[in-house]
């Protein structure tokens, strides 16, 4: 037997891990065209902003492969697969055979598709790559924008803030984190980073990026200019589906999957950041790009890749980050459309303290939470395990979220769902 994995973030990590607990002998080689091994993509914002030391991003040990007998082939991009000879090309020219494989490909930045948005000093904001490449730029730079006000555009935000580049945050939305919370949690926001010196600017959208070979400023539909020598855009991510071309695979936004992360062609798998998944609160087919989603999925493909049956049973929206010492987090449904949804709030401006929940019918569907965030475990699975809180309804509204107090209920309804890893540390 040979394994193949093309990705080395946490989907590909997931796998081989699953794979060795099953098959510790047969070849299993990981392909990733970054040179750098496993480290954590969710914490390459934290990097930028001082908040973790620099090189503190490695997902798993140096002697993780070797452990493992994993043949490594770094730097080189997979281009092409052959689903019926069972083999991929690579950039170099090689030819990798496989009997098993796994597409951990992950997303790309979604391009503007504004004038000059190819200049030097335009970034993504997704891997390594960029972020040397962002520290290289903001050493002569004194102004910088990041469009988008999203979780990763903040942060990054923080980030040239913190090496003392000016920073605006331009979006077309009229509140920052309009995806994932209300108005008034984005202008809490908003007021947090204007009083640490970063400005925002809501309700525009990109014309141009101006300037010669690297860019130097930005215009504004309303006609407005800004310098920039650094622009860092967050428009969200499109998964890396280009594989599939050639093959049987379907794709819709995402790679299409069974619930053992198979795809259409069967001896070709999917997991992560590119696959499209059932959300497990709203039912809906969905892509949540989130990291321990990306693991997990990893694992049930891993696991079936090896002959170990395992289901996934559906993914969670969740966003978390961290600013100027203020924690968020958003879970699930958190601005629903559509009828049948009930909503609570309430905000402590002067602590910094705010929380939503979002219910329908008798169950949880979502919440938002600023500043005390430590309930969050217990939010995450009373929505992960459907849980009816009729009896607890009260008890949420009230802010209590006592584990040991909702513990007994979660088991007693939640015995369809086994507990993952990742959700134990929540517990």
């Amino acid at each position: 037997m040979r394994y193949v994995i093309i990705g080395n973030s946490a989907a590909g990590i997931g796998a081989v891990e699953a794979i060795r607990e099953v098959d510790q002998e047969s070849d299993l080689t990981v392909i990733s065209d970054e040179p750098e091994t496993a480290y954590s993509r969710a914490l390459i914002s934290y990097e930028l902003a001082g908040w973790i030391e620099k090189g503190r991003l490695d997902l798993r040990s140096p002697d993780f492969y070797k452990k493992n007998k994993v043949e490594i082939r770094l730097g080189q991009r997979a281009v092409k697969i052959n689903a019926i000879k069972k083999t991929i090309q690579l950039d170099s020219d090689d030819q990798v055979h496989f009997d098993k494989l796994l597409l951990a490909v992950g997303g790309s930045p979604q391009k503007t598709g504004v004038k000059g948005e190819d200049k030097k000093g335009v970034f993504g904001f997704r891997t390594y790559g960029d972020l040397l490449q962002i520290y290289d730029t903001i050493k002569d730079a004194k102004e910088g924008i990041v469009l988008g006000g999203g979780c990763v555009g903040l942060q990054a935000a923080s980030g040239l803030h913190h090496h003392n580049v000016k920073t605006h945050v331009v979006i077309t939305s009229p509140h920052l984190l309009s995806q994932v919370a209300d108005p008034e949690c984005g202008d809490y926001f908003q007021e947090l980073f204007e009083n640490h010196g970063i400005q925002v600017k809501t309700g525009l959208s990109t014309s141009e990026f101006k300037g010669g070979e690297r860019v130097e400023s930005v215009l504004f539909n309303d006609g407005t200019e800004l310098p920039a020598q650094v622009v860092i855009t967050g428009k969200g991510v499109k998964p890396n589906t280009e594989l599939t071309e050639g093959t049987g695979i379907k794709v819709d936004w995402g790679i299409k999957t069974d619930n053992r992360m198979q795809t259409d062609e069967a001896d070709i798998y999917a997991a992560g950041d590119v696959v499209v998944s059932t959300d497990r609160v709203s039912n809906e087919e969905t892509v949540n790009a989130v990291w321990p989603c990306a693991y997990e999925q990893g694992r049930v493909a891993g696991f079936n890749m090896a002959g170990a049956e395992r289901i996934y049973d559906g993914s969670m929206r969740m966003n978390a980050a961290d600013f100027f010492g203020v924690s968020f987090i958003s879970i699930g449904i958190v601005k629903p459309k559509g009828e049948g949804y009930e909503m609570h709030s309430h905000f402590n401006r002067s602590k910094g303290r705010y929380w939503k929940l979002v219910f329908k019918g008798n169950a949880l569907v979502g919440a938002v939470l600023i500043g005390k965030v430590d309930g969050a475990g217990v939010l995450h699975n009373l929505m992960r395990k459907r849980v009816d809180i009729s009896d607890i309804k009260d008890d949420l509204l009230a802010g209590h979220y006592e584990y040991a107090k909702i513990l007994p209920l979660v088991r007693k309804q939640g015995d369809d769902f086994k507990e993952t890893e990742y959700e134990e540390t929540l517990l």
